[in-house]
């Protein structure tokens, strides 16, 4: 009986401690797999951060470049991945930056240069002004004598009203602030109304106006401003042209454009001046004897230019000079 009971506990002992040992097995085998994890986790989080690290270091590279003005591709252009978009993005974002940047310096020095030009103009007619308001404060001064000084005040009053609106056609062009009216319409009569702008003058120099066009051309353009383009090229060509001449003026249809050409019998322009005439403010070596301000050309071919056209010259010293005004159809 004893034996048996001593078979029986030794059996009991033996089969404990096999549970025993499999459920401290388990229990060390949990623990060296939460061990693992964590060895593989913080392995991974280093390996991440080494290789977030590296990009952040890469974009970096880049952001300076663009700040140096060296652009310097980190990223291959070829590889379609994230990091070379962005990198691609920021570069565009720069370059459109640099473009704002650069149309805003050009406004700026474009607004201080009218500026200037503007004040330099207006010196000159508003110290006649009062130079002759002063000469009329004499109370001694003939009647013959004030009479001639208020003419003279009047025609300085008319000179400065003319400039400043001319300045103003010009600030507004030079601003972008001028909306053309655009339409399909008759060429014909857009110039015809020019040429009556610049008739009383010519008749009184004795200038024939002579004019070949047809009425069915109609290119696109806005009549009000096209008509002071022309008017100032006709205004030139009576002004520059002595007594008893002639001013002829054709309009011809082209496939894609239209060209309108004035051609007078004054003094000419040298060859060499061609690109300064349009200039704002430019004046000819041979016209210096003729009051000017030299502004026109330059609003002609801004108008002009606005519309999507251009302006050719051509011309011989003392024989003539031929305008054309291309405008599309």
């Amino acid at each position: 009986m004893t034996s048996v009971l001593s078979v029986a506990l030794s059996s009991g002992l033996t089969v404990l401690i096999w549970h025993l040992d499999i459920s401290l097995a388990f229990k060390m085998a949990a623990i060296l797999l939460v061990l693992m994890l964590l060895i593989v986790y913080t392995v991974s989080i280093f390996t991440m951060s080494r290789h977030i690290n590296t990009i952040f270091k890469a974009l970096s590279q880049t952001i300076q470049s663009m700040i140096d003005e060296v652009p310097n591709d980190v990223f291959s252009d070829i590889d379609d991945t994230i990091l070379s978009k962005l990198q691609s993005q920021i570069i565009r974002l720069t370059n459109i930056l640099k473009s704002h940047n650069s149309r805003e310096k050009q406004q700026k020095e474009m607004i201080t240069e009218l500026i200037s030009d503007i004040s330099h103009q207006l010196k000159t007619p508003l110290s006649n002004l009062n130079i002759y308001t002063q000469l009329l404060l004499d109370e001694n001064l003939s009647d013959k004598k004030r009479m001639e000084f208020t003419c003279n005040l009047n025609n300085q009053i008319k000179k400065l009203n003319w400039l400043m609106e001319n300045l103003t056609k010009l600030s507004r062009l030079e601003s972008r602030m001028i909306n053309f009216n655009m339409k399909r319409q008759s060429i014909a009569q857009t110039v015809l109304q020019a040429v009556g702008m610049i008739s009383c003058m010519a008749e009184r120099k004795n200038i024939d106006i002579l004019f070949e066009g047809d009425e069915k051309i109609m290119p696109v353009h806005d009549k009000k401003w096209t008509q002071e383009a022309i008017g100032n090229i006709l205004d030139n060509g009576v002004k520059y042209s002595e007594n008893n001449r002639a001013i002829s003026i054709s309009i011809i249809q082209y496939k894609l454009f239209c060209r309108i050409d004035i051609a007078d019998q004054g003094r000419g322009i040298p060859q060499t001046e061609f690109n300064n005439i349009f200039k704002r403010f430019y004046r000819g070596k041979n016209c210096e004897d003729i009051e000017g301000v030299g502004i026109g050309l330059y609003l002609t071919r801004k108008i002009i230019a606005e519309q999507g056209g251009y302006i050719k010259v051509k011309s011989e010293v003392g024989q003539q000079t031929v305008f054309s005004v291309f405008l599309p159809l």
